[in-house]
């Protein structure tokens, strides 16, 4: 016989029964219960790390318009990034927000500042044109706008669209993970900091930084966390947001500002080689990938 009552069991009854042979060292039939998708179980992480840091989370519409995109960030209108290949443009179109001429002027010579601007020609229409949002920055100097006192501590993880070449690690939409903090007095030293532990919380023990240039940032910095077999890898921009898109909005207390790359993070925490795999219906990736998975050995022994 292969089983056993449990009056058997209790009366003794086994040790006169013939049962059948088996081993401890046979494994048990899988059984595979309700689980989340590990790439939504990393971007919960990430939302609870920040939650637990202090910050709020903020949250915004797919489609904006190409002046809360670009024209408040400071990018010039003839920034190859504008262009068709790289933007999805949509027909619509909305008016611009109360103070647009005060972008306006910081565009073409520096407004009120001691900037001189980007020069050349500012156009209306093209700042009225709606887009699939390249960045959840564009939610981040709404936010600012509508808040211009210290202290604002807020993130979002939003999704955002670039027309990319779709490859193992490109995809025409991916997600984001921005912030910013505005306060009295914080610095260039915060920010790192402020990265540091994020990077620390999600399992890189190592992380460096090295100078980058956004159009909307200066000094700008992009952060990089070591991983065994990888070396040194590129995680996303940061920086404190200049002069020129403070101004307009009366905002003069700096403001640290970061946009990283989500589905980096969650390919080495999960070992992955195709970015593609992260949005595929795959049952058997959810059903195999534990509830915890370490990013592979950082230098310093995670």
């Amino acid at each position: 016989m292969g089983t056993l009552s449990r009056e058997q069991i209790k009366s003794g009854a086994w040790k006169d029964l013939r049962i059948r042979r088996y081993s401890l060292e046979t494994l048990p039939r899988k059984v595979f219960p309700g689980k989340v998708h590990p790439y939504q179980r990393i971007l919960d992480e990430m939302r609870q790390i920040l939650l637990e840091m202090g910050f709020s989370e903020i949250y915004g519409g797919l489609a904006q318009s190409s002046f809360w995109n670009f024209d408040a960030l400071f990018q010039p209108q003839d920034h190859p990034a504008r262009e068709m290949q790289d933007t999805f443009f949509l027909k619509e179109t909305v008016s611009l927000p109360a103070g647009f001429e005060r972008v306006r002027d910081m565009h073409l010579h520096g407004g009120t500042t001691s900037s001189t601007g980007w020069g050349g020609q500012w156009n209306r229409e093209k700042a009225e044109q709606c887009v699939l949002r390249t960045h959840t920055t564009s939610l981040s100097i709404q936010h600012l706008v509508a808040h211009p006192e210290p202290p604002v501590k807020v993130f979002c993880i939003g999704r955002v669209y670039r027309r990319e070449s779709i490859d193992a690690t490109h995809l025409a939409e991916f997600e984001q993970l921005e912030g910013i903090v505005m306060d009295r007095d914080v610095t260039f030293r915060h920010l790192l900091g402020f990265l540091k532990e994020f990077y620390g919380r999600m399992g890189f023990e190592d992380v460096r930084f090295r100078p980058g240039y956004f159009p909307y940032t200066e000094p700008s910095v992009e952060p990089e966390v070591y991983v065994d077999g990888l070396g040194w890898v590129e995680m996303g921009g940061a920086g404190i947001f200049r002069e020129e898109v403070r101004a307009p909005w009366g905002v003069t207390h700096p403001v640290l500002a970061w946009g990283l790359g989500v589905s980096r993070v969650a390919m080495l925490r999960l070992g992955l080689k195709d970015l593609r795999q992260l949005y595929r219906t795959d049952i058997d990736f959810v059903r195999e990938t534990p509830l915890w998975h370490q990013p592979g050995k950082t230098r310093g022994g995670a």
